[in-house]
């Protein structure tokens, strides 16, 4: 063979050959002979064409491998057949083995349920019978049967048309006439129905021979070649196993069928906490899809103590639709408790949720109020100091270093209990001073903490004693900030605590401060704040003093709260039961389509505890997600026992350098005092001012007459006191002289101005008089000085 031309494959004379390609590992053949003898060589070939422009190809380098070694050996571990490797040990073989008997048990189960339906081996079975007889009777059979049921009402209806016509005496012709067509038509019936009895009977045998004659076969063959009875049971068994066949299936619509199809499949009817994912997550499934109308993309069940985790993501659309429709979903989800889905807007991707729904006891992870021994904590430490928890056992800890807080709930929402918890951590505090106000429960929702607190006020009066010692020491402490080389802040510590003001009832403080009422100013003076604006002020400037409130109030809406709508701009908000309004003023209108629905909490109904002290949290990057928590909780005697230890271990006391920034202060009811103190009342009674007690006494001595005017109210004042009582003294200078009316209106305002009375000329009927005249009623007296109108 010539040379051949790489990039053609042809010879030099342009014949196509074929291209020779020799392996590397193919073993080289031997050369031809040469023979001895002579012969005339052949004619050269023409030289093939050379294409000098291509290189020439390098050496091939390397070891030849021959094709013996390109064969496989035998490989005992390769050869042998593959294990799992769960298989391997003994603990993989039980474990395989007790899987395999848990499925066979389950569809024994199954098959054992499904006897009972329609689907079970009997009732197929005859529905298989029925189905076959009745193709053998065919169309043919129920045409006979219609044919023949007519033929037996018109042969009762000509005979009772022959029997009127027999007995007519009106119409007789009439009536003959038309008996005897019924005659007629009855016996082209009789006709009808014996042709469709002979067509029917002879397509009835033949199918009958089609259908019974291979099972009667196949029972007698049985019993011929099979041993009698035992072989005409095979039989039987063969034909009851072709009725199943024909019968499997259900005469069902649709609607049944279904329905039939979900119990086959073991798809649960109501939720329980016992129930496996995959059921749960098919009924799940079912409820958003169906029911609801969201496109899911994918669902992810995490099975939990307390219930189910779902990690839902949707298609092309927000959580929006399924926070409005939780309702929905609890009722498309029976035995799910009322209220109590939850959902979380993802941080990962705004059509991804978390969806939680809990079983009967949700809050078993939450542990008891831990145990904190006296001054075991501090200010820096109270971010890690538990008072609560979620329903998988994270915990619920506040930072409470220059700090302020709002609890927020309806009545018997728990929002005490959650601020009572919050106290068990902060009087266990060595470097911080605790005082409490509670005008609406006189102490009381403080509970036994208040024994180891530095104040409780229970009235206006002490609470604007303890709100204006803190706010003079908050404002106060930034002078002390260089000398003491604290930088911006105050640093508290044990020898320079730093304080913190717990409010319960915060509406009470708020009616409290409308009620006030204070003197003109003089020049020069500034008028006082109210209770609330005390409280603002202390918010405002004094936190870099360590200075904080927490508070606790029934909403953040101005009907709650007047003014004070920065109750909701604090930075830790602690949501329990409320309503829309206050969701939608702390944390903004979307926050509820992201899952922040305290709003569906339900507060606590005469026993049932429902969700009292759960709340949501927003504190911030650590309490950011809408995640329930439930307050720890432990009896009360364990509690009292805490606070009387904590009382004996001594309190915070204010260091000297705040002190002289309000000195003299003495703080009310230390170890929150006795509740049953009965020194207000004779306070009460010592305030009373000595006018009213003299116009008291005037009254009484003129046998309390139902109202005195203005001129013989003065004139009795100037009888027993001539010389306060002086006209001459209120004379203005130069100046008309001011009547007795004038006079006295101006010292009853001067007077009852600062106690937030007033005293009002209304008009009266005097004793035998027919007309009314104005002025000072007894009625009104009796009010002032706090007597009862028996009037």
């Amino acid at each position: 063979m010539t040379e051949t031309d790489e990039r053609t494959a042809k010879t030099g004379r342009d014949e196509a050959v074929a291209k020779v390609i020799r392996l590397p590992f193919v073993e080289a053949e031997p050369e031809p002979e040469v023979s001895d003898t002579t012969t005339a060589p052949e004619p050269a070939a023409p030289a093939a064409r050379v294409d000098m422009t291509k290189p020439a190809a390098a050496p091939v380098e390397g070891r030849v491998i021959p094709a013996r070694e390109w064969e496989l050996g035998e490989d005992a571990e390769g050869d042998a057949p593959w294990i799992h490797p769960t298989l391997r040990t003994p603990e993989g073989r039980t474990a395989r083995r007790a899987y395999v008997q848990r499925q066979a048990r389950r569809r024994v189960r199954r098959w054992a349920s499904r006897q009972w339906t329609p689907r079970g081996i009997v009732p197929t079975t005859v529905r298989g019978g029925v189905r076959v007889h009745r193709w053998v009777r065919g169309v043919e059979g129920q045409n006979a049967d219609a044919a023949k049921q007519r033929a037996e009402m018109l042969a009762l209806e000509a005979a009772r048309a022959a029997r009127r016509a027999q007995f007519a005496l009106l119409s007789r012709d009439a009536k003959k006439k038309a008996a005897d067509v019924a005659q007629q038509e009855s016996s082209m019936a009789l006709v009808q129905a014996t042709a469709a009895v002979s067509t029917a009977r002879s397509k009835f045998f033949q199918r009958a021979a089609a259908a019974y004659l291979p099972m009667a076969g196949i029972d007698v063959a049985g019993f011929v070649f099979m041993d009698g009875l035992m072989g005409f049971g095979a039989g039987v068994l063969v034909n009851l196993a072709v009725l199943t066949r024909v019968g499997r299936r259900p005469d069902m619509t649709p609607e049944e069928l279904e329905e039939l199809e979900r119990a086959e499949a073991g798809l649960p009817d109501r939720f329980e906490m016992g129930m496996t994912p995959r059921a749960f997550e098919a009924m799940l499934h079912e409820a958003l899809t169906k029911e609801i109308g969201v496109a899911v993309h994918s669902l992810q069940i995490r099975p939990r103590n307390w219930g189910f985790e779902i990690v839902v993501v949707l298609k092309n659309q927000t959580p929006e639709k399924l926070s409005a429709n939780l309702d929905l979903l609890e009722a498309c989800l029976p035995g799910v408790r009322t209220n109590s889905a939850l959902l979380q807007q993802s941080a990962q991707a705004r059509n991804e949720c978390v969806l939680r729904i809990p079983g009967d006891d949700p809050w078993k992870a939450v542990p008891e109020l831990p145990y904190r021994a006296p001054k075991s904590v501090t200010t820096h430490e109270l971010h890690k100091a538990q008072f609560g928890a979620d329903m998988s056992g994270r915990p619920l800890a506040l930072p409470g270093k220059r700090t302020s807080a709002a609890y927020i709930g309806k009545s018997r929402s728990g929002k005490s209990t959650m601020l009572r918890a919050r106290l068990d951590a902060l009087t266990a505090t060595s470097d911080r001073i605790i005082v409490g106000i509670d005008l609406g429960s006189y102490g009381s929702g403080f509970g036994p903490y208040r024994k180891c607190m530095s104040a409780v006020a229970r009235t206006p009066k002490e609470a604007r004693v303890v709100l204006e010692w803190a706010l003079a020491v908050g404002m106060g402490r930034p002078k002390l900030f260089d000398r003491l080389g604290m930088g911006l802040n105050w640093e508290s510590s044990p020898e320079r605590p730093g304080i913190t003001v717990v409010i319960d009832e915060f509406p009470a403080l708020v009616m409290a401060a409308k009620s006030e009422t204070f003197p003109e100013p003089e020049e020069g003076e500034e008028k006082p704040l109210r209770l609330d604006e005390l409280v603002k002020q202390i918010n405002l400037t004094s936190l870099k003093s360590d200075v904080g409130v927490e508070i606790a109030s029934q909403g953040v809406t101005r009907d709650r709260v007047g003014a004070n709508m920065w109750l909701a701009e604090l930075p830790v908000q602690v949501m329990c039961a409320c309503d829309k309004d206050d969701i939608v003023q702390i944390a903004g209108g979307g926050a509820m389509a992201q899952g922040w629905r305290p709003d569906r909490l339900l507060p606590a109904m005469g026993d049932a505890v429902n969700d009292a002290s759960v709340a949501y949290v927003m504190a911030g990057g650590d309490y950011c997600e809408p995640i329930p928590y439930r307050a720890c909780i432990t009896s009360d005697d364990e509690a009292d026992r805490r606070a009387t230890e904590r009382a004996e271990a001594g309190m915070c006391e204010l260091d000297a350098a705040s002190k002289a920034f309000a000195p003299g202060v003495v703080l009310p009811n230390p170890g929150g005092g006795d509740p049953w103190d009965g020194d207000e009342d004779e306070d009460q009674e010592e305030k009373l001012p000595v006018l009213l007690q003299v116009i008291r006494s005037i009254y009484r001595s003129l046998g309390d007459p139902s109202g005195l005017t203005e001129d013989e109210l003065f004139d009795a004042l100037h009888g027993v006191q001539p010389e306060t009582w002086d006209l001459e003294k209120f004379a203005t200078g130069d100046g008309p002289a001011m009547t007795k009316g004038a006079v006295l209106a101006l010292v009853l305002d001067k007077v009852l101005a600062p106690r937030g009375q007033k005293w009002a000329k209304e008009s009266y009927r005097p004793k035998g008089a027919k007309s009314t005249v104005k002025g000072y009623r007894l009625r009104d007296l009796k009010g002032l000085v706090g007597e009862a109108d028996g009037s």
